[in-house]
């Protein structure tokens, strides 16, 4: 005869429904937040993406762009589905998992993708980098693996036989143990990503005031930290509280900080375009040549052709001290005209 259930496991049951009810609408909520986004920034998207040659970043960005609402599609259709097997519930649950690990590497690429492009004579950054980028998905698999090979699926005739008579809709499973661990390695993949480009942009203070590509840089990554510190650390320690449910059951499930992180990145993208579209210029070239932020420029209507602005980053008598150097040295002077300024107001 099976024991009567106590009233503590009634009441912690019945927080746990309530807290996949909450992972339920948020999911609705995040899935409805990116189809809107995707509305918005349609016009950016067929703007800066829709033409020219597929490279790594192209691939990158629309892995970004439609990969995370399919992973919330299929949570909502794990958590609405009437009354589902537990073999369905156990493979929907740990295939969103899964490609909620793959969603969160691509957007750790993009970033690595732009540091590599900033740091290009700098090999031990690079390996560095990429040695870091493998080993955060490697660590973070383990714990999902760890963690999600022991989940359990709670059943119709468990509920019923705790409620009897409540219909249920949806999967239902034990919450998996110990899975605050696996965001923590994109947290300090995330935090390292924007200490390099921090010290990328600040490696010369004097020259940032004029540098509008470098100021965008600095700009748009912390912007990306903040949203990525934020729901990473929300989703971590709210996995962490498995005496909440209601708190730990969506920051499990609701993906939450993909959303996030997934919009943050697309917005981030969309604005070093923007960026390279003002200056005549593509982003990958923009960020390869970086250098050439310390100087007014922009790219001449020939290939290989820059257009350097004279009155950029020197003060008058820095320009006049190294044409009097020139005139000493009995070498000619370079004859510059003024052609226009960058209009950085928006800032």
């Amino acid at each position: 005869m099976t024991p009567e259930p106590s009233q503590e496991h009634i009441i912690a049951f019945a927080h746990s429904l309530e807290g996949a009810e909450i992972a339920r609408i948020i999911s609705i909520a995040c899935f409805g937040l990116a189809i809107y986004e995707y509305m918005i920034t349609l016009d950016e998207e067929i703007k800066y993406f829709w033409s020219g040659k597929w490279t790594a970043s192209r691939v990158l960005f629309y892995l970004n762009r439609y990969l995370p609402p399919f992973i919330m599609a299929l949570s909502i259709v794990c958590f609405s589905t009437p009354n589902p097997s537990a073999k369905f519930c156990e493979t929907a649950i740990q295939t969103a998992f899964l490609l909620n690990i793959i969603a969160v590497t691509v957007i750790q690429g993009i970033l690595v993708t732009r540091i590599w492009y900033l740091f290009q004579g700098n090999k031990t950054v690079r390996l560095g980098m990429i040695l870091g980028f493998i080993a955060s998905i490697a660590v973070s698999l383990t714990f999902l693996y760890i963690s999600a090979s022991g989940l359990v699926i709670i059943k119709p005739e468990e509920v019923n036989a705790i409620f009897p008579g409540i219909r249920t809709e949806g999967c239902r499973a034990v919450r998996p143990p110990m899975f605050w661990r696996v965001y923590l390695p994109s947290l300090v993949l995330h935090t390292i990503l924007y200490i390099l480009t921090a010290v990328r942009a600040l490696r010369n203070r004097r020259l940032l005031k004029n540098a509008p590509i470098l100021k965008r840089l600095l700009r748009d990554g912390g912007f990306f930290y903040f949203i990525v510190f934020v729901s990473v650390s929300m989703t971590t320690i709210g996995a962490f509280l498995k005496n909440a449910p209601t708190i730990n059951i969506p920051a499990i499930y609701s993906h939450f900080m993909l959303t996030a992180t997934s919009i943050g990145v697309s917005r981030v993208l969309f604005s070093i375009h923007s960026l390279a579209d003002k200056l005549g210029s593509d982003s990958a070239w923009l960020l390869n040549n970086v250098e050439l932020s310390r100087v007014g420029w922009r790219r001449g209507t020939h290939d290989g052709e820059l257009i350097i602005e004279r009155h950029t980053v020197y003060s008058e008598d820095d320009v006049e001290s190294k044409f009097d150097s020139a005139s000493l040295s009995g070498r000619s002077l370079l004859k510059t005209t003024r052609v226009g300024v960058y209009n950085d107001s928006s800032w």
